[in-house]
């Protein structure tokens, strides 16, 4: 059988240490099969263009070494897949799998770190967080429906609004795994209270709000995490609640008519 040549040129290094067991011997003969020279350890000092380490594990205390080191990291999942679909091995800091070729991500409603978080995740299954809102995004990834882009996501793009549990699940089976069960409830990270109205419709909002299955949160009392104030009548400017509102900033009145 001739030997294929997808990996010809490339320096693999793979270590005992940092593969699966179950999977090392099928790891090693799909490189071998496609021309990679293949090293049977860890050496972070080998760090040129067309120097590869494989590691199974994202939280791996070598992770961190390697990718300090400048080094071409892959997952055995990358691997399998650049191999059946006979393209070059990936050179950037480390993919995990290909689960997200081609694939748009936007995030939106994470502090900092988190966004960055997400950006380790969606490029190491090789897609792409972009950083504006554009047409041609996948998927938007939001905290809650308060995120900035949820209702440009909303109105306009008419793509998937998932969670982040979302991203972590394709991470975890190495696929695009199907959002429906993952999507942002239109009531999600907010907390409505009530104010002014007979105790069957407070009653009947509660059950919008958390029987519904509509991700939000009831509050019988306006608080400081009270997102929203529900009511049927018109706050007098001088009244205690409408002080109150003034004072929690971002709170919003809702008429009844809007829930």
């Amino acid at each position: 059988m001739m030997r294929k040549t997808t990996f010809k040129g490339a320096n693999v290094f793979i270590s005992r240490n940092l593969v699966p067991p179950e999977i090392f011997d099928s790891l090693h003969d799909v490189l071998k099969d496609n021309g990679a020279e293949i090293f049977l350890c860890c050496d972070p000092s080998r760090n040129g263009p067309d120097d590869y380490h494989v590691i199974a594990a994202r939280d791996h205390e070598k992770l961190d070494d390697l990718r300090q080191k400048g080094c071409n990291l892959l997952g055995p999942q990358c691997v399998f897949s650049c191999a059946k679909e006979h393209r070059e091995l990936p050179k950037q800091g480390f993919t995990c799998c290909l689960a997200m070729d081609g694939v748009k991500i936007l995030a939106s409603g994470f502090k900092m770190e988190r966004k960055d978080e997400i950006d380790k995740l969606v490029t190491a299954m090789g897609g792409l967080l972009q950083t504006k809102a554009s047409s041609d995004i996948s998927f938007v990834i939001v905290k809650n429906v308060l995120a900035g882009k949820y209702k440009w996501a909303l109105n306009n793009l008419k793509k998937p609004i998932v969670s982040e549990n979302w991203l972590h699940q394709c991470w975890k089976e190495h696929r695009v795994v199907p959002h429906d069960s993952y999507r942002v409830l239109p009531f999600s990270g907010l907390t409505i209270s009530v104010t002014q109205m007979p105790s069957d419709e407070r009653e009947e909002i509660k059950k919008i709000v958390l029987l519904l299955q509509n991700g939000g949160k009831y509050s019988a009392e306006l608080t400081k995490k009270s997102s929203h104030l529900v009511t049927n009548t018109r706050l007098q400017k001088d009244g205690v609640t409408f002080v109150l509102l003034l004072e929690l900033g971002s709170t919003s009145l809702l008429l009844e008519k809007h829930v």
